[in-house]
């Protein structure tokens, strides 16, 4: 290990959480950066564009049928 010298300025207790949490800010950092600032990644988890005219069209066929009556 060659950064094994560190542990003799900064103590493993202290060091190690401190280390998870710049990995977990900066992560969230970078996924909330990606989600504000791009169009295609809130489309993406929304289901993109196939979803969306997928949505109007079955909603568009419903209620052009709700006011029919069903046939038995």
């Amino acid at each position: 290990m060659n950064q094994g010298k560190i542990w003799r300025v900064v103590k493993p207790t202290v060091g190690v959480p401190l280390f998870l949490t710049a990995v977990a800010v900066s992560s969230f950092m970078v996924h909330y950066m990606l989600y504000t600032h791009t169009t295609w990644l809130p489309a993406y988890h929304e289901g993109g564009m196939k979803a969306k005219k997928a949505a109007a069209l079955d909603t568009s066929t419903v209620t052009a049928q709700a006011g029919t009556p069903l046939k038995q």
